[in-house]
């Protein structure tokens, strides 16, 4: 065989057997209606589904309550005294 013979053959097997049936490598295909469909809501959001205003107050409630607790966290990381045992130690 001529090497520019080689050189397109083997490429195109590899292609080829690229190719071959893999059978379910690939994921089946859903209907377009189950596509379209409206989502189905899980059993724990059904409250929310029915009264959208008081899920959006509580979690307007969660939400600033969790400000209020990360304002509290707000300081030093390093106490005063952890620091200037540091920089003493450092000089």
């Amino acid at each position: 065989m001529t090497h520019a013979f080689r050189m397109t053959a083997i490429p195109a097997l590899i292609c080829l057997a690229a190719c071959g049936g893999g059978g379910d490598t690939y994921p089946h295909l859903l209907p377009t209606e189950m596509i379209l469909a409206e989502p189905a809501l899980p059993d724990h959001a059904a409250g929310a589904a029915a009264s959208p205003s008081i899920t959006a107050d509580e979690t307007r409630t969660r939400a600033a309550a969790l400000k209020r607790r990360a304002d509290g966290m707000r300081g030093p990381v390093i106490e005063p005294d952890a620091l200037a045992r540091m920089t003493a130690a450092r000089d």
